[in-house]
């Protein structure tokens, strides 16, 4: 089998959620399905039951005749709503379910195994060449005749397949999946149907977790949350999750904010009580509440009033649906992208210095790094423009400088964010800044011209000053210097042959 490229390995590791998810789905339904399905047999086995019970009792008189024949057209409707519901549970091989669709996508992903190149084998008798496998073998002819490839062809045509997506629609379901999490639902639909990825991403997931949401926050209401609970009940109790008191809990509150202690009474007693046994620490402070108005001055009474604590049963219940759903409590995105920025983060990165902002280099509040840096050159690609301007180099991270004075040369210390850096780059800086440094345990040189790396096929090479490049930027500069070479950082100049090899050891 093919290597995967590590490109492909590195987003497997997130996919956990694109299969689980799906699945859960699927398991869930079909426990739905088959309780209901139990229900409506068992229904239906006893009214058979009790039909033969009393067939020879109520044989004799007319009217058990009718009640029996009422009986057996009851039995028979239920029988049909019952076929009904095991026609519609099974399979369906037109409309391949999310999970069959996201298994093929993966499997997209997987270079498949190259199959053994099918050859020909010569017949020594009559010099005609025939058809065999990998093996050598000759295939078999059925009654002396040889089917062409268009006879197999029109004979047995191939089933089709919908067209499956290529690697690039990972980066399009990271974002959608950030949209759903941040209440986007329109935008990221949207986006979906555009890149035709809508059985990729589990938007009616978060439209339902959306909706709840909703109810929670703008209307102060738990009976879609509740709603919830009911369907999955036997899964929380499984996991010993505390959701569902938490919101009989809030509905508790909310009676004793309006001052109905009789309907707060009454519902604590049938639905508080039967948790005492769990959390009767809780129950009794909720009780409490019934002596307590909404503006005392007891603090434990006050946080259990507070309006914020709709917020804090919210995220209860989105990390639990999160969880009952194999989903991460953070946006794929963002995993992603702490996983690389914290790869790239090193200490020689510095906080990018805006253009527009001045800075002072001996001012206590510029962030300082860990080690002493050097100012970045310019490109290889502007190097032309810069030969034959006054200035060689300006901070990549800091300020463009009209006066000589103020150029990059005359601060050497100044630390300045490197330009092809995603860590030093102004709109990720705020990201990688709290992520832990990379762990590299051999050092990589790279050159401050060119951005590549300084090997043995890009060898170092050091100006007199001491400052070292890599030898193909400084070669491109000498050809189109006439070879003539010229530090970026101090603007001295000589001939290419003044150049020394610097060895890495």
């Amino acid at each position: 089998m093919a290597k995967l490229p590590s490109s492909t390995n590195g987003a497997l590791i997130l996919e956990e959620p694109l299969i689980r998810t799906p699945y859960e789905l699927l398991r869930r339904s079909h426990r739905s399905a088959q309780r209901q399905v139990e229900k409506d047999f068992n229904a239906v086995s006893v009214a058979l039951q009790s039909i033969v019970k009393s067939l020879n009792a109520a044989s004799s008189t007319e009217e058990g005749r009718q009640s029996l024949v009422n009986k057996l057209d009851q039995a028979g409707e239920r029988t049909k709503g019952l076929k009904r519901k095991l026609d519609d549970i099974q399979p369906n091989s037109r409309e391949p379910t999310p999970l069959r669709s996201r298994l093929d996508y993966l499997n997209s992903l997987t270079p498949a195994p190259t199959p053994p190149a099918l050859g020909k084998v010569e017949n020594k008798e009559n010099g005609v060449a025939k058809p065999s496998n990998g093996d050598g073998e000759v295939k078999m002819e059925i009654d002396g005749e040889a089917k062409t490839d268009e006879e197999a062809t029109t004979a047995e045509p191939e089933p089709k397949q919908q067209p499956l997506l290529t690697f690039d629609a990972t980066l399009d379901r990271y974002i959608v999946d950030y949209l759903l999490r941040t209440g986007r639902l329109k935008t990221a639909e949207a986006l979906a149907k555009k890149q035709s990825i809508e059985a990729l991403v589990d938007i009616k997931l978060f439209t339902e977790l959306s909706k709840i949401e909703n109810a929670l926050i703008e209307k102060k209401s738990c009976t879609e949350a509740l709603a919830w609970c009911g369907e999955n009940r036997g899964t929380l109790k499984k996991t010993k999750n505390n959701l569902e008191f938490t919101l009989r809990l809030q509905e508790f509150i909310e009676l004793c904010r309006k001052r109905d202690i009789v309907s707060a009474i009454a519902y604590s007693r049938k639905n508080l009580a039967p948790w005492a046994a769990t959390h009767m620490a809780e129950i009794q402070q909720g009780m409490t509440l019934m002596s307590f108005g909404e503006r005392t001055g007891v603090e434990i009474y006050k946080k259990l009033y507070d309006p914020s604590r709709w917020q804090t049963v919210r995220d209860s219940f989105r990390s639990t649906f999160l969880t009952l759903y194999a989903q991460p409590s953070q946006p794929i995105l963002s995993l992603a992208l702490s996983a690389g920025l914290s790869s790239l983060r090193l200490p020689s990165c510095v906080h990018h210095i805006s253009p527009s902002s001045k800075v002072d280099i001996k001012s206590p509040n510029l962030p300082q790094s860990h080690m002493p840096l050097l100012p970045a050159a310019p490109p290889l690609h502007n190097l032309e423009s810069l030969l034959v301007s006054e200035h060689l180099t300006a901070p990549l991270g800091g300020d463009h400088c009209d006066s000589p004075k103020e150029d990059l040369h005359e601060h050497p210390d100044k630390p300045v964010g490197n330009i092809d850096c995603p860590t030093c780059d102004e709109n990720l800086k705020v990201l990688s800044k709290e992520l832990p440094m990379s762990h590299h345990v051999n050092s990589t040189i790279v050159c401050r011209i060119s951005g590549k790396v300084m090997d043995s096929q890009n060898e170092p090479m050091a100006f007199p000053n001491g400052y070292v490049y890599s030898s193909k930027a400084l070669r491109e500069m000498a050809d189109a210097n006439f070879g003539v070479v010229t530090c970026p950082r101090t603007r001295d100049s000589c001939s290419f042959e003044r150049l020394r090899k610097v060895y890495i050891s």
